[in-house]
């Protein structure tokens, strides 16, 4: 009876949460009530046998205890009927049990959303885009990325991840003299930065627009409340921090930068010299470790971290050094890689040209550096420009066209100026990469860990059984009566032997697993190719392809932190699966929220008609068109 009271209140619990649920989960909750409808059934069929048995009682029913009086023929028929109904009984609440359980596990593993994925006719019911958009952000990389990252050796996608608030950030890196800290004058209206000839900056500058003029040394700017992300480069030590600087300016109306928006100035991109006769792959890593020793931090990981919270990178040449350096290759193929969405290179300075003829020889130089190192047939477009006005005299004609190269120049301040409205859909857009490369980190290192168990446990089995051999040779011996007696000198020889064995198979075996984890290293490419072959065969999968030159070096560090593959944490299928969830529901909320905000911030009525009135507000801020009345 007691049983039957609980089935009766856990079928209406059960009626009751199965009420309001979509039809999916309605069906497996009637699924359950059937369940412990014949739990409850069988459990009523039980109670009215054992009553009208009356003989039975329930320590002889359970084989414990002997009836207190004999029983008749028919009863014996009867226990046999109630142990079985008994039996389906308990089988049938383990079933509901494990179905309860089931579905509370998997409602576990369900992504529980604390905000509602809604469709495009629904936003502009939201009140707060901004808002929502940071706490879906910021749900996202909790609940989804920093999971699986702290499972991983060293944390690969710790810094990957944004935190808010942020203000929006153009990055200008470039070749020493190529025109940075000039351009940034040029949008500030006046001289924040010095320039010059010889390298000027040896430090990253923080530029922006306020109402008061103010600088700010590098540990007081690591803690600025009004962009949290700065914190995170305390990693880069006191080399950095010393030579990290924050300048806020009045400016006047005039001034193309506006306010919200913030430009970051770097040190000029140079080689130290390397010695002679060294391979290309040498004078890389020569330059690497120049980079590291000359600065005192790794300019190359600095960079990344700028670039990949920017909303908008310019990469600076000069005419006279169109070519790439070592570390400007170092930052194109490392710290811009899978940003190609978001940088610009600029041939500046064209105006110091004489003629076409040198024009054209600066241009294909820089063409020909940048395909070196970018694997594409078309290569990135090249905007060239000048930043010194039409200050000619009059009458005189210079041979290269000034007027097209200045209006160039304008549709680059013109994309700097919309890095703001671009802001949103740059942090989703790396949410979006982020999510997927940690989603190939986790496919790659499972087939990797799959592979290596299978080794190990190959190995030990086969170390086991050369180990056991010996011993059940001796046993053998003992019970055939082969040795009659033992001595002293005997244990100890067949000990120090067995050792000598113990010693020589570990060793073995030890450098054969060595083996395995420096060919499982060395055979990255193929472990991908197997990972998603069944991608690939319809597929040519470039986008994948392209993902793993930027995911490859993060696993190589793992591989080469841990001493096997086995020993790397699990990524269970439902973890996956939320990746995949993410990327297909919530991504497009998000977009629709940056939309939101996009459409807010410039006044737009459609998506196509915005840069018309961005060009008309640029121009009477005095940024654009090609006359020599402009602040330029």
């Amino acid at each position: 009876q007691a049983m039957l009271a609980q089935v009766r209140c856990s079928g209406s619990d059960a009626f009751a949460m199965a009420a309001p649920k979509p039809p999916s989960c309605a069906r497996r909750s009637r699924g359950h009530l059937l369940a412990l409808a014949a739990l409850a059934f069988v459990a009523f069929v039980l109670n009215a046998t054992m009553a009208a048995d009356g003989g039975i009682t329930p320590t002889a029913f359970m084989g414990r205890g002997k009836p207190k009086e004999p029983e008749p023929k028919g009863i014996q028929g009867n226990r046999g009927t109630v142990k079985a109904l008994t039996l389906l009984a308990v089988c049938c609440a383990v079933a509901a049990a494990g179905l309860e359980a089931r579905k509370a596990l998997r409602r576990s593993r369900e992504l529980q959303r604390p905000y509602q994925v809604q469709d495009s006719n629904s936003m502009a019911s939201v009140a707060d885009p901004e808002g929502e958009l940071c706490k879906i952000v910021t749900f996202i990389q909790d609940t989804v990325i920093v999971p699986i990252d702290e499972r991983l050796p060293g944390r690969p996608f710790e810094y990957d991840l944004h935190s808010f608030p942020f203000t929006p950030m153009v990055l200008v890196i470039g070749n020493h003299s190529s025109g940075k800290s000039t351009f940034i004058n040029r949008l500030l209206g006046i001289g924040a930065q010095e320039t010059g000839v010889a390298p000027t900056d040896d430090g990253f500058t923080v530029l922006e627009r306020r109402q008061m003029d103010s600088t700010e040394d590098g540990p007081t700017v690591l803690g600025c409340p009004e962009n949290r992300p700065f914190r995170e480069l305390q990693r880069f030590g006191q080399a950095f921090s010393g030579h990290f600087r924050r300048k806020r300016k009045a400016l006047s109306d005039d001034a193309v930068l506006p306010f919200g928006l913030q430009v970051v100035d770097t040190p000029g991109m140079i080689d130290l010299p390397v010695a002679g006769g060294m391979s290309y792959r040498s004078i890389s890593n020569a330059n690497l470790d120049n980079t590291v020793r000359g600065r005192g931090y790794n300019f190359v990981d600095v960079i990344r971290w700028w670039a990949k919270r920017a909303d908008l990178i310019l990469l600076l040449f000069d005419p006279d050094k169109p070519g790439t350096t070592g570390e400007t290759l170092e930052v194109l193929t490392k710290s811009l890689a899978g940003l190609d969405h978001k940088f610009l290179v600029v041939l500046n300075k064209v105006d110091q040209l004489d003629n076409s003829v040198d024009f054209a020889r600066a241009y294909g130089t820089l063409g020909w550096a940048l395909s070196k190192v970018i694997r594409r047939k078309d290569i990135p477009q090249i905007y060239t420009m000048f930043n010194a006005g039409f200050d000619l005299a009059a009458g005189a004609e210079h041979k290269l066209p000034l007027d097209a190269f200045a209006r160039r120049r304008d549709e680059v301040v013109a994309e700097v100026l919309r890095a703001r409205e671009r802001h949103f859909d740059n942090v989703v857009t790396a949410l979006e990469e982020t999510m997927r490369q940690v989603c190939m980190v986790a496919n790659v290192l499972g087939v990797m860990r799959n592979k290596a168990m299978i080794r190990v446990t190959l190995v030990m089995a086969v170390a086991f059984l050369i180990l056991s051999a010996p011993i059940g040779v001796l046993v053998w011996l003992f019970v055939n009566e082969w040795v009659e007696t033992v001595t002293l000198p005997f244990c100890v020889g067949v000990g120090a032997s067995y050792v000598l064995l113990v010693l020589a198979v570990s060793t073995f075996f030890r450098e054969y697993l060595r083996q395995y984890r420096m060919l499982q290293a060395t055979s990255l490419d193929d472990t991908f190719e197997e990972t998603y072959a069944e991608f690939f065969i319809h597929n040519d999968g470039e986008d994948h392809r392209s993902r793993w030159q930027v995911v490859r070096p993060k696993i190589t560090s793992i591989l080469s932190s841990i001493p096997c593959a086995s020993s790397l944490p699990t990524f269970p299928k439902w973890e996956i699966d939320r990746i995949d969830q993410v990327l297909s529901k919530d991504i497009w909320h998000l977009r629709q929220l940056a939309r939101l905000l996009r459409v807010e911030n410039t006044g737009e009525s459609a998506p196509d008609s915005g840069y018309a009135s961005r060009s008309n507000t640029s121009k009477r801020r005095g940024g654009f068109g090609g006359s020599k009345s402009e602040a330029w």
